[in-house]
């Protein structure tokens, strides 16, 4: 068969050719490497700043295209494109070196690092000698999503008199609220969850905003309730404090989801396009979250959070006004929060907690101890606050669950407690069921599960709640005073 010469080059030829180009000009300007996921990132070197790019963003597609159009002056096609990322994409999973990656926070043996995500790739580290601005190849690898806003170069000698100026939090809370913002700076510990309640007007999403503007500032600092459970993991994948505004309610599943989240889990789910392939999501992540009401009602979450109540604003001052007041004192006050993390710091390794007195989050105990004892308290104090509050919480999800009230009142009029079988103390409860209620137990097995639920807060108040299976078959509950 005759070859016909005029024939022109096929156009998969002609991308693959384009494709083997875009690949040619990455991989001399780029190193290829990939995470303990697996996941692909491309190191750049570009005027003696280090920069590191997800392979798969939208950042470093855009810049592929801008430097391929540089050198060549052709734009280039969505074929080749989408053929080159996924070839680079393969080249560092499996040629490239396995490096350690992080978003905003990282802890080396050199102590703890804040990524400024500014222009020139800074980032600050932290010992208890103090803080110092950094940059280039001896710093941890960052990377950056889309929405992740720069921290400003913190100033030294400021104060946290402007923050709270600015932000709504009672003063007796504010260490607590100080304890949380270092605790977010760590990334070796599991974090609290942060709740913010009070009535309409008292700043709780102006004070949550700029709370997190100190941290980790984003494009959507305040973030509506998802649509599903991949969704906050996804949206925890592309920022370091996970933050969600008016609240009215959350699932038990959403709720198991940011326990999970802040103190160090995953999340498996199949790979898009894909039948048999799945992706991990492993994070590890603070969380702070504002409404009305209380939202958190799960056991095993309450265990993990702070409640903070904010009072009625009665001064309102013009948004503009508190906006343009933390801007000019915003590098001051990251500069103060970073001398109260060294202080911390230096405290840290004196602090001792009887094993009788340590909560269910002992790494924000020890940290908060160290933090109120560099504030001149005693040792001692941050426990008995922390307690407090958390006592104040519980008080707070038992009155979220009707059965929980009419339980509470019950062993108000029984101080020694109760024991039977599930149907005996569901019809006591029953003479306290609200007119009209839906959600209220109508079995021995909803009956036993709503005490499972209540069983940690019951424990906070005094009561330990426990079962025994007797002779026959029969469950015996007791709800005893500790």
């Amino acid at each position: 068969m005759k070859s016909n010469q005029n024939s022109k080059p096929k156009k998969g030829g002609h991308e693959s050719t384009i494709a083997n180009k875009i690949i040619e000009l990455v991989t001399k300007s780029c190193e290829l490497v990939h995470n303990k996921q697996k996941e692909p990132f491309a190191i750049i070197h570009t005027n003696g700043v280090r920069k590191i790019y997800s392979i798969n963003s939208k950042s470093f597609v855009d810049l592929v295209a801008s430097e391929y159009y540089a050198e060549t002056k052709s734009a280039l096609s969505d074929a080749s494109l989408k053929t080159a990322i996924s070839t680079l994409s393969g080249k560092a999973h499996f040629e490239g070196q396995e490096v350690d990656i992080h978003l905003r926070v990282a802890k080396t043996e050199a102590g703890y690092w804040l990524d400024l995500c500014n222009d020139r790739w800074e980032v600050v580290l932290i010992t208890e000698s103090g803080w110092t601005v950094m940059s280039g190849e001896q710093v941890p690898l960052f990377c950056r999503s889309n929405s992740m806003q720069t921290i400003p170069t913190p100033v030294s000698e400021g104060n946290l008199e402007s923050l709270w100026k600015i932000v709504n939090i009672p003063s007796r809370d504010r260490l607590i609220v100080l304890s949380w913002l270092l605790e977010c700076l760590r990334a070796d510990t599991p974090h609290v969850v942060l709740e913010i309640v009070g009535e309409q007007g008292s700043a709780k999403s102006t004070t949550q905003q700029f709370l997190k503007q100190l941290i980790d500032p984003n494009a959507a600092n305040l973030r509506a309730a998802p649509k599903n459970v991949e969704d906050v993991w996804v949206g925890a994948r592309n920022c370091h404090v996970v933050s969600f505004e008016n609240l009215s309610y959350l699932s038990q599943q959403y709720q198991d989801a940011l326990c999970v989240l802040a103190t160090g889990g995953a999340l498996a789910t199949r790979t898009l396009f894909t039948n048999l392939d799945e992706t991990i999501v492993q994070l590890c992540r603070p969380v702070v979250l504002n409404g009305i009401s209380v939202v958190i009602t799960a056991q095993d979450l309450l265990d993990r959070c702070i409640h903070l109540e904010l009072p009625r604003v009665v001064s309102r001052l013009l948004s503009k006004d508190v906006a343009e007041d933390f801007e000019k004192h915003h590098a001051k006050i990251v500069g103060a929060l970073l001398d109260q993390f060294v202080l911390a710091l230096r405290q840290l390794a004196t602090v001792e907690i009887p094993d009788e007195d340590k909560p269910r989050m002992v790494d924000f105990a020890y940290l908060g101890e160290a933090v109120f004892i560099a504030n001149g308290h005693e040792p001692g104090e941050f426990l008995r606050r922390y307690k407090e509050m958390r006592q104040t919480g519980v008080h707070r999800t038992i009155e979220a669950f009707p059965i929980g009230i009419a339980l509470f009142s019950f062993l108000q009029s029984s101080p020694d407690g109760w024991s039977g079988q599930l149907l005996e103390l569901l019809s006591l409860l029953n003479q306290k069921k609200p007119p009209g209620e839906l959600n209220w137990p109508r079995s021995a097995k909803s009956m036993g599960d709503a005490l499972r639920r209540l069983s940690p807060a019951l424990r906070t108040i005094g009561f330990e709640c426990s079962s025994n299976q007797k002779t026959g078959g029969n469950i015996v509950w007791k709800i005893r005073p500790l």
